[in-house]
């Protein structure tokens, strides 16, 4: 396996193969991880996926207090008429996760996910290293790579393309893209200041500076001392090229309300903003992640999310086949059930972005609304789902999360103990398929475990009554949909792959064989499910 891309995409992909047993070759054409702060929140539904990595932890103590997520708007960063909105775990109602959303930069999330790469793929992670040509075939794909003047050839099976917006492969491949693009303008300055006792009272993930003067946005990096300031202006403005360093200051110290603040420029970027998604995620052996398929605005903080749901879709898949418990048609299932999230996902961006800044022109806050429903209530469509006929939950399908159990989508959370500590996520196996069963179904289920030992279907079965208390698990069989007989067939990602009742005559051989695809053939078949 090679990967191509060194950031969070591409990193989170090495360590995900490596723990499931596939070995892959990292190439990344930088020498080092990102210096710059970009990418800052990481979603309820990538930290459930870290969490289920064993990395939820390491993260958490990288990352700012979840106290920090709120939002301050004032005339300047300390105006003491401001409205500061929290959006912190305490604030909120209790969300359907084991976990909640945080703040870690992708200069400090970077080298983390590096350390574990390195650890889990020793000598393969290679930074400095870049693709130079790629020839593909029927069987694979030969890359030669580029490092210190020599060059060597790399044969893989499959090649993962994580390499970015500006993605060589993806334009080596003809890829088209669609959606809007440089639909603003925007510099981002990074900066060191003693702002920590302005805002100690009030610390928040963003600061937004609005007056008829000035619209700018100051986005915490640790809310002490580093700081990103953010203006954004329509996409055919070229004035934030004009600005000079002296400029900049002058900005910062006038939307900050302290006209002497000492402040230490030390980078900044000038880019434009796109809301665009590939028109295919896979060529052959190659397949797009990250932002070489999928592009947002910052607006809503979907991008890198989406990309490391990529990956928690990818990965398991690829070592399926790998392993051989799974036909290479698997693979096929990817651009199907996550090109679906990623243009939702670059619509909702560019909603967001076009929103804010029509607020700023009638000098009103922007509309928020909620992200629950995009962030955990997506749902996936292909071979590798059996649908059951059932309609997916109303509401707002970006706003409103219903959790359900229907085919397709994420598993619902439910605590297994008093001390919240374990969730019904922590017994998905991340190495093969997970079958939950109410009490009722223990017959089927045991027909259904022989024929995966069988067949070498990697299956974890749990009964639901032996991990759940009679109250909860009443509660949690009607939240998925499930009658006293029902079972659950879970994929590796967490998503439900089928759903059914053990006393209809559904033979386990048959739901076991559209799981694995069409090359492995089930046999050993046992007693069916008919009662």
């Amino acid at each position: 396996m090679l990967v191509v891309g060194g950031g969070p995409v591409g990193l989170s992909l090495a360590i995900r193969l490596a723990q499931l047993g596939v070995p892959a070759t990292l190439v990344e054409r930088h020498p080092d991880t990102a210096a710059f702060p970009k990418g800052r929140a990481l979603s309820i539904r990538t930290m459930e996926i870290y969490r289920s990595w064993g990395l939820e932890a390491e993260i958490t103590a990288a990352g700012l207090p979840r106290e920090h997520l709120a939002f301050f708007t004032g005339r300047t960063l300390i105006d003491p008429d401001g409205t500061r909105i929290a959006t912190d775990p305490a604030s909120r109602p209790p969300v359907p996760s084991p976990t909640y959303t945080l703040l870690c930069s992708q200069d400090r999330l970077e080298p983390l996910l590096r350390a574990h790469a390195e650890r889990l793929n020793p000598g393969r992670i290679r930074f400095g290293t870049a693709l130079a040509d790629l020839a593909i075939d029927a069987e694979g794909v030969t890359a030669a790579v580029a490092c210190g003047g020599q060059r060597e050839r790399i044969r893989a099976r499959y090649l993962v393309a994580a390499d970015g917006a500006t993605s060589g492969i993806r334009a080596r491949l003809g890829i088209p893209m669609t959606g809007p693009r440089d639909v603003s303008h925007n510099l981002n300055v990074l900066f060191a200041a003693d702002l920590d006792a302005r805002v100690a009272d009030r610390p928040c993930a963003v600061y937004t500076v609005s007056r008829p003067d000035l619209h700018g946005t100051f986005l915490a990096v640790d809310n002490q001392r580093r700081w990103l300031f953010n203006l954004v202006a329509d996409g055919d403005d070229p004035g934030l090229d004009r600005l000079d360093n002296a400029a900049c200051i002058r900005l910062i110290r006038s939307a900050a309300g302290l006209p002497d603040l000492p402040v230490t420029l030390v980078d900044r970027q000038v880019w434009r903003a796109a809301a665009r998604v590939a028109d295919r995620f896979r060529h052959g052996p190659v397949l797009l992640a990250g932002d070489a398929a999928h592009i947002t605005t910052p607006y809503g903080g979907f991008g890198m999310n989406c990309g490391i749901a990529d990956v928690d879709n990818l990965a398991w898949k690829l070592a399926a086949v790998h392993h051989g418990w799974a036909a290479p048609g698997l693979l096929d299932t990817y651009q199907p059930e996550r090109r679906p999230v990623a243009q939702a996902s670059a619509q909702e961006s560019h909603r967001r972005l076009r929103d804010a800044m029509e607020a700023h022109r009638r000098g009103t806050p922007p509309h928020g609304r909620p992200s629950e429903g995009l962030v955990l209530g997506y749902h996936y469509a292909s071979t590798a789902v059996v649908a059951d006929g059932t309609p997916p939950p109303g509401g707002d399908r970006v706003a409103d999360y219903t959790p359900t159990a229907r085919p397709g989508h994420r598993l619902p959370h439910t605590w297994l103990d008093p001390e919240r500590t374990r969730s019904t996520l922590d017994l998905v196996s991340g190495t093969g398929y997970t079958m939950l069963a109410a009490p009722g179904a223990d017959v089927w289920a045991h027909s259904a475990a022989s024929v995966a030992r069988v067949t070498g279907l990697p299956l974890t079965c749990h009964a639901l009554d032996a991990v759940l208390p009679p109250p909860e698990l009443t509660s949690y069989l009607d939240q998925c949909g499930l009658h006293d007989d029902g079972v659950l067939l879970v994929r590796p990602d967490g998503h439900v792959a089928w759903r059914g009742q053990s006393t209809v005559t559904v033979d386990p051989v048959e739901v076991l064989r559209q799981l694995s695809g069409p090359r492995r053939p089930v046999s050993g078949r046992g007693n069916g499910p008919g009662r």
